[in-house]
């Protein structure tokens, strides 16, 4: 038999081939999945930039650490005075005041990159069923879309920020608790692209993403899984060939506005080139489950999202 043509192939795939499969769109599509990213990053930029004297640089995570556990120089000034000159300044403790000022500023900043990396994975998720349905990605048509469901986008992604937080709380304090957030997450992580391909509002995507997921816990953890490891390594390889020409340039002759410039240029490019991966494997989880459950094709995702299939071939 021969086969089938391409638009009525289903989505089923495997944690890996999803993984090739999202390499695969992201080359053919590269620019504009960037472009994409870096639009959604300029408010991001704009509020780093204005909280930059707010954030916690190192020595205020110093002085945090010396808040929490004490000052280590302090400690070995006891045990043996000699090993430091006597008129090294200790790190000072931060005051209740900083401590305070430096969580909101954290939390804002955090708050608002959730809201628009949530953002992103639904622009992007138009955009890969724009790569289906067309065979192209229209940067427009795919902001437009996601802005129809703008508010619910916003919801979840403070959703996402509160569940982080709570993970991370959990798995600190008390294993068990970290464990359900983390079931958790993976059962609603496809939420997203519901709303982006279904139009659906808070409560139903979260539902939607629930029962697509079910009895596939496992399938959408182990494609997760190696959407991080892909992150962590193309990050560490990014921060490397990025911090190459400060070290060229001689970075600790560097002045502090030139250095803030450098990080974050050099951020917005890493985020951007990362931000496309994670939406795109997201984009393809869901549509595997859907294949699975609902036997989903491209015909019915073109006619789900009001897109003329593409003729064939």
């Amino acid at each position: 038999m021969e086969p089938q043509p391409t638009h009525q192939t289903p989505f089923k795939r495997n944690p890996f081939e999803i993984i090739g499969e999202c390499f695969s769109i992201y080359g053919r599509h590269f620019r504009k999945l960037v472009l994409i990213a870096l639009i959604i990053q300029a408010p991001l930029i704009a509020l780093g930039l204005a909280l930059a004297d707010r954030l916690p640089a190192d020595e205020d995570l110093q002085r945090l650490q010396v808040t929490l556990l004490g000052d280590p120089q302090e400690s070995l000034l006891e045990t043996a005075e000699n090993s430091l000159e006597d008129d090294q300044e200790l790190l000072e403790p931060l005051t209740r005041d900083e401590i305070v000022g430096l969580s909101i500023s954290v939390s804002v900043y955090f708050v608002v990159t959730m809201i628009l990396q949530t953002f992103a994975g639904g622009v992007i998720a138009v955009a890969v069923g724009m790569h289906y349905s067309t065979g192209s990605i229209n940067v427009g048509g795919s902001f437009s879309r996601a802005w129809w469901r703008v508010l619910t986008l916003v919801v979840l992604g403070l959703l996402s920020f509160g569940l982080i937080v709570l993970m991370v709380a959990g798995l600190v304090l008390l294993i068990l608790p970290g464990i359900v957030i983390l079931a958790l997450i993976i059962y609603w992580s496809i939420a997203v692209q519901a709303v982006a391909i279904e139009g659906y509002k808070p409560i139903s995507a979260l539902k939607r993403s629930f029962e697509l997921v079910q009895r596939n816990w496992w399938r959408t953890f182990a494609a997760t899984a190696l959407l991080l490891l892909v992150i962590f390594g193309l990050t560490i390889s990014l921060t490397l060939l990025f911090a190459a020409p400060l070290l060229l340039l001689g970075g600790e002759e560097l002045s502090e506005t030139a250095t803030l410039i450098a990080d974050t240029v050099f951020g917005t490019l890493t985020n951007a080139i990362i931000i496309p991966l994670a939406a795109i494997v997201s984009i393809l989880i869901y549509l595997d489950l859907r294949s699975r459950k609902e036997d989903y094709d491209i015909a019915m995702l073109s006619q789900d999202m009001g897109f003329a299939p593409r003729d064939e071939m």
